[in-house]
């Protein structure tokens, strides 16, 4: 009697600690689950710091560093805005297109806008789509964007002049501008279209003076055009569709708001 009550004693204990190892993996798994935020509120909140690098008018490079000693699930804004922190401090003035430095040591350079790789990996490892990645504790990632200028006249963005990262909404309200951003994202329309595109909503710029712009070469070699016919034909159309997007999704929200 009493071995059998030793036995059942110990087949109690080995399947407690059974359950309990079974138990141990999944509860460590939950406690590591990676929290899911907003890259600019997560960065409001001290779990990361962003950097915004232009390379130029067309590229970007925004780097997030995990603060944090957690994973993090972190979503890119849909649309952005690069502001240079000079602008932002009320410094500088308006450059010249011909590149960086045209205005002078304190002329600002222009704003950039851009949007988070929509349907495209960020070859950057725990791609999730829809913009989101994740970022392990104490870790750093380089998202490479494409971007446009929005300010013309303005100098070159430059990876030495401090900028960055804000909500396209606190630059422009301009549902066109927002449109046009979210097809960049999704790689529906080429760098050199979304440009004048951009400069021909954010700056106000007409078809002729786009058709105008020239690229200006040293020593006596002549100037080419900024765009080519085809480009500018394929932003004008460009313009057509994000201005009807723009009054759809306008109507749709009237209509859900009612």
């Amino acid at each position: 009697m009493r071995r059998f009550a030793s036995f059942t004693l110990l087949l109690v204990a080995t399947l407690v600690a059974s359950t309990a190892s079974a138990r141990e993996p999944r509860s460590r798994s939950l406690a590591t689950a990676p929290e899911a935020h907003e890259l600019l509120q997560a960065e409001e909140a001290g779990l990361v710091t962003v950097k915004y690098i232009p390379n130029d008018s067309r590229s970007a490079q925004i780097v997030v560093t995990n603060r944090s000693d957690r994973p993090l699930s972190l979503r890119l804004p849909e649309v952005f805005a690069g502001v240079p922190v000079l602008a932002q401090m009320g410094m500088g003035g308006g450059g010249g297109q011909a590149g960086f430095g045209a205005g002078g040591i304190g002329a600002a350079p222009q704003t950039t806008g851009g949007a988070g790789p929509q349907n495209q990996g960020m070859n950057i490892g725990g791609q999730q789509g829809g913009g989101m990645f994740s970022l392990p504790p104490e870790k750093t990632r380089v998202i490479k964007v494409t971007t446009v200028c929005l300010e013309h006249g303005k100098a070159e963005p430059s990876p030495i002049r401090p900028y960055k990262l804000v909500e396209l909404e606190s630059y422009s309200d301009d549902p066109r501008l927002e449109q046009l951003m979210q097809s960049i994202g999704k790689g529906e329309v080429a760098q050199k279209v979304a440009q004048a595109a951009a400069w021909h909503i954010a700056s106000g710029l007409t078809w002729q003076q786009l058709a105008a712009e020239k690229i200006d070469h040293a020593g006596g070699d002549p100037d080419e055009p900024f765009f080519t016919p085809a480009e500018l034909q394929a932003a004008f159309k460009v313009v057509e569709i994000v201005t009807k997007r723009a009054e759809a999704a306008g109507a749709t929200t009237s209509a859900s708001g009612t």
